[in-house]
């Protein structure tokens, strides 16, 4: 096996992921977006995750009330958050912001989705044996 593939990111790149979602965040609080869409949603940026050599970066979101235009959130989101790599280099005092991908998190469904599974699958169980 690769032990590539085993390593895990450095302490450098988690904090500069952390730092950078921290960023995202309070640029969510305090920014005013041109697209309704991203003003009148409540974001949440669950995770950043930085590429080794610090050129692009995964940000994943969710919004709280379901997915119910997430496609076209996005789309918004990665078009809008281009003019603020600016300021966002400057408050985390970076030579260079990587690219900046944002990705719906779905995991707290898919999570849900399995939990689910399980309760039937529990349920079914117990109802065979009886």
């Amino acid at each position: 096996m690769n032990k590539k593939l085993l390593l895990k990111p450095s302490n450098r790149l988690l904090r500069i992921g952390e730092n950078l979602r921290k960023a995202i965040s309070y640029k969510f609080q305090v920014y005013n977006f041109q697209e309704e869409i991203l003003n009148n949603s409540t974001i949440l940026v669950t995770e950043v995750r930085v590429s080794k050599d610090l050129a692009n970066a995964k940000v994943y979101v969710t919004t709280l009330g379901g997915k119910d235009n997430s496609e076209i959130l996005i789309e918004a989101l990665n078009i809008e958050f281009k003019k603020l790599i600016g300021p966002l280099t400057r408050d985390m005092k970076l030579r260079k912001t990587p690219k900046l991908r944002f990705i719906l998190d779905d995991s707290y469904e898919r999570q849900t989705h399995i939990d689910t599974l399980i309760k039937t699958a529990k349920l079914n169980s117990r109802t065979t044996n009886q």
